[in-house]
């Protein structure tokens, strides 16, 4: 059993199944918290930015908003915005 919390950059380790699902479930129950808009994208990653944040989510978890869930290659903020790596 893994513990409950956002996971980023899980591909290729240990558990991804399991990390997968639990982002899963994390996003499920965070998704209409926040408000968050598509910025730009480039070779291997889209940005985003936070529109409204009125429950104070952190920003892994505005990050598994902009990623719908996923978060499987990882993410950085860049500024304030978003940055989703895709590849």
């Amino acid at each position: 059993m893994i513990e409950k919390k956002v996971y980023s950059g899980y591909a290729f380790t240990e558990n991804s199944d399991e990390k997968m699902k639990m982002n899963r479930e994390i996003y499920e129950e965070i998704k209409d918290k926040a408000k968050v808009e598509f910025h730009h994208a480039g070779y291997g990653y889209a940005a985003y930015k936070v529109i409204d944040n009125p429950e104070h989510l952190s920003s892994i978890e505005l990050a598994l908003i902009c990623d719908s869930g996923n978060l499987c290659f990882g993410c950085r903020m860049k500024g304030e915005l978003i940055v989703i790596h895709t590849d």
